[in-house]
């Protein structure tokens, strides 16, 4: 079982990427290419629970790789131009895959 934080970074990172339409290779990629390599694999097994923690140096790059920091991570909601982070009740955006 993830923690709080640990599930809310997770899910923020997956919308940011679906928003970005990068992929999970594209990300692992953009991550390397920072020196933090991780195998597509890792950044799936996250984003479906399989892999419940998060650990922050992955945080940290994995923002940088997507345009932001771990801070507005930590204190910003997504900004998904479809659902605006609220979808309609028991919906779930197609955009960012954020839940009601």
């Amino acid at each position: 079982m993830s923690s709080p934080i640990s599930a809310e970074i997770i899910a923020k990172l997956r919308a940011l990427r679906k928003i970005q339409k990068v992929s999970a290779q594209q990300l692992s990629n953009r991550m390397a290419e920072l020196g933090y390599p991780v195998a597509r694999t890792v950044i799936a097994n996250l984003e479906s629970g399989r892999r419940a923690e998060i650990s922050i140096d992955h945080v940290v790059v994995a923002a940088q790789a997507l345009g932001t920091t771990a801070t507005a991570l930590l204190t910003e909601p997504v900004a998904c131009p479809t659902c605006k982070g609220t979808p309609l009740p028991g919906f779930t955006c197609n955009t960012c895959g954020g839940a009601a």
